[in-house]
């Protein structure tokens, strides 16, 4: 995890709560009904509902809560500081870790292409899908069986976080910590897997630390995250994504051809746009019509625009342009949901459920871009005048539709659904990302064009979806 993004993590983390004997701050909504919210993976947030937890006076509960005791008279600064990073929203310190994941793998591209724009896209889909659907499961279990919290059952445990009126059987931090250590092994394999399950005992163990969770609450979450892992790695592993991908381009003159500086023969994930989404019904349903072709005046204006901003571009273009080049475009937006969860004070489901849908709508988008980019197979601006000054690298793959145009304007649609308040900030911050591909010299200004019109009717699929989920 970046230094600067952990540190931001501890500031969310201690806000309203610290390791004392009487912690205080915000008390997040119950979401009493979320165990009812339509899911993602599971049939229903029932369908794996774990049995009772212990009774309150079995010798069982006796001996955890005997366990809790040992523990904090045990405690020690390095036990406290767990116990306040831990204490965040169950699914905020693995959102974090995610996307510190694909920030250094993005940094490896085109040579390894674990983090290309499609496939980072995919990964946030498939983290997020089943933090949620573990919580959503989580919910349902917590108010069928309304199991109190230690610190609230026996005068010996303390309570040092801040425990609330929700129910304690499951953890939903345990449950969040299993699914989504589960899912980053997959997603990332070839790295090392046991940080993640190391990180997953430690989300667990603090929660038991803290006096918010008995040992049996943490293990029937951690039941529920990994069988909400298993059917979310089940759907990735037949998702598509893993063909081998052998394509030829075209050999019209205005195909795409490799670009420099690299000139990276092979395009990234030519067959993307075939590979299976969550919300639209195929990567085709909403393909744009043909771009122009060189020779057509469009073509040309839109070329000539490019040349001349290249002969004149600014500072604040330049910087504009590589602001949404440094990181695959979906991170971009999702560092933005992260404020929008903090400033609108989002409970657990409610959280996790933004995440999941700004998450599959971005990746449903970048699958219909993807198809539409590899069936017309355009040139990229620098093939067609190679006097063309770019500001950045051109990416290895043809050029209509714009990614960032689509990803964004789809986003843009369920941020404006999630936060009303903020509707007209993100349409303009989706304007900026389509821009800045044009300010950069590496997109057409008609594919930007026809990247917002798909990504619009991406995003308004999604939020058709969203509004049909049972959550308030």
């Amino acid at each position: 995890m970046s230094i600067l993004r952990r540190l931001s993590l501890l500031a969310i983390c201690v806000v309203g709560t610290t390791c004392t004997d009487a912690p205080s701050g915000p008390r997040l909504a119950s979401e009493t009904d979320a165990g009812r919210w339509r899911t993602w993976v599971l049939a229903s947030g029932s369908s794996i509902r774990p049995v009772a937890p212990p009774a309150d006076v079995s010798a069982q509960t006796s001996q955890e809560l005997d366990e809790i005791v040992r523990l904090q008279s045990a405690r020690t600064a390095a036990t406290d500081s767990l116990v306040r990073y831990w204490d965040a929203l169950p699914t905020a310190p693995w959102h974090a870790l995610t996307l510190d994941m694909l920030e250094f793998y993005w940094a490896l591209l085109p040579d390894v292409r674990s983090a290309t724009p499609v496939r980072s896209a995919r990964i946030l889909a498939l983290v997020n899908v089943a933090m949620y659907d573990a919580l959503v499961a989580t919910w349902d279990a917590k108010y069928a069986y309304m199991r109190r919290a230690p610190s609230s059952t026996d005068p010996r445990v303390r309570a040092l976080v801040a425990v609330g009126d929700v129910p304690s059987y499951p953890s939903e931090h345990a449950a969040v910590a299993a699914a989504a250590a589960a899912v980053l092994s997959y997603a990332f394999a070839f790295d090392d897997t046991a940080r993640f399950h190391r990180l997953e005992r430690e989300a667990g163990d603090a929660r038991v630390v803290a006096g918010a969770a008995y040992r049996s609450d943490v293990d029937a979450g951690y039941a529920i995250g990994r069988a909400v892992a298993a059917r979310v790695i089940a759907r990735a592993t037949a998702d598509g994504s893993g063909a081998a991908a052998t394509v030829t381009p075209p050999t019209t003159s205005w195909a795409w051809r490799p670009t420099p500086p690299k000139r990276v023969k092979d395009p990234f994930d030519a067959i993307a746009g075939t590979w299976r989404p969550w919300i639209i019904g195929a990567g085709d349903e909403f393909r744009p019509a043909p771009p122009p072709l060189p020779g057509s005046q469009r073509f040309a204006t839109d070329l000539n625009e490019l040349l001349a901003i290249g002969r004149t571009r600014t500072t604040a273009q330049a910087d504009t342009a590589r602001y949404w080049a440094t990181d695959a475009p979906s991170s971009r937006w999702e560092v933005f949901m992260d404020d929008e969860i903090t400033r609108h004070r989002l409970g657990p489901l409610h959280a996790a459920r933004a995440l999941a849908l700004a998450s599959t709508t971005m990746a449903d988008a970048m699958i219909a871009c993807w198809d539409a980019k590899f069936f017309y197979w355009l040139e990229r601006p620098i093939s067609a005048d190679t006097s063309l000054k770019t500001a950045i690298s051109t990416p290895p793959f043809p050029s209509y539709p714009s990614g960032h145009s689509t990803q964004s304007a789809a986003a843009a649609e369920m941020f404006a659904y999630l936060f009303p308040d903020r509707a007209d900030y993100y349409r303009q911050k989706a304007n900026e990302a389509s821009v800045s591909r044009v300010l950069a010299g590496i997109h057409y200004r008609f594919d930007i064009e026809a990247g917002e019109d798909l990504g619009r009717k991406v995003g308004a699929a999604a939020v058709a979806r969203a509004k049909s989920d049972g959550s308030p």
